[in-house]
């Protein structure tokens, strides 16, 4: 089934679940053009460099849409290790080919704690149809499946962050009923590792260790098996170390009877 918006009153809720093990590691096309709400234009490419929380949406959505944004800026503003802009970046992109950059800045004004972000750290954008590409193709390539519904008016898709290392690859999907700042947080240091703040370096490596993502809950969750696994070998190490000097001890003894 496509991932182009279909009139069905009643679509089955499981066609939209993502593939991810299909999906995790793609590289997305950098060639996408984009026109973001101030009416500038820009390429997917040039979010590149630096993490990227890829956000996609429709402006004329008056309810999950603008919910998951505003969820999600609240949620940013407890995230203190990394900072928007400078460590990270958000992009909301629509899938509905009518929007327009127009209506992305009254998607905008209509929500204020969303107009209020700095516009390099967050941009809302419509894709810009050059060389036949279009929203629907973008969907297609992070596995987002979105439907229209008679019944309800409205598009009927997934509420989902798509997290992209610079090199422009997804990284990890959350889901927005799972949005937490140390979840983020992780997600963050998963898709890149390092150059989000290398003077933290060894500890995200440490964190990136010791969590490990559970798809079937949509969460990260201690890595119990690593940890026991750690545990045993600092054990050990201990108990040969103390072993070593207890006998090294009685060798020191004996020399001075």
């Amino acid at each position: 089934m496509s991932a182009s918006p279909l009139r069905d009153s009643t679509p089955d809720a499981s066609v939209m679940r993502i593939d991810e093990a299909r999906h995790l590691g793609r590289r997305l096309p950098g060639g996408l053009a984009l026109e973001d709400a101030a009416g500038r234009t820009f390429h997917l490419a040039d979010t590149r460099g630096k993490p990227l929380i890829l956000l996609l949406s429709y402006y004329g959505c008056d309810a999950s849409c603008p919910t998951m944004g505003v969820e999600l800026a609240l949620v940013l503003a407890k995230v203190t290790r990394f900072r928007l802009g400078a460590d990270y970046r958000v992009l909301t992109v629509s899938f509905d080919r009518r929007d327009s950059a127009r209506q992305a800045g009254a998607f905008l004004a209509r929500n204020a704690a969303l107009a209020g972000l700095p516009a390099e750290g967050w941009r809302h954008a419509v894709i810009k149809a050059e060389g036949g590409q279009d929203a629907a193709e973008l969907a297609t390539d992070v596995g987002f499946r979105f439907f229209w519904s008679d019944a309800a008016g409205a598009f009927l898709h997934p509420n989902v962050l798509i997290f992209v290392t610079p090199q422009g690859r997804i990284a990890r999907y959350i889901y927005g009923t799972r949005m937490d700042p140390a979840t983020i947080e992780l997600a963050l240091i998963d898709a890149d590792w390092e150059r989000i703040a290398n003077s933290l370096a060894v500890f995200d490596q440490l964190t990136g260790a010791c969590f490990s993502y559970n798809a079937a809950e949509g969460r990260y969750q201690l890595n119990y098996a690593l940890l026991a696994g750690v545990g045993s070998l600092l054990l050990g190490l201990l108990l040969t170390g103390l072993g070593f000097w207890i006998h090294r001890r009685k060798i020191m003894e004996a020399r001075h009877e």
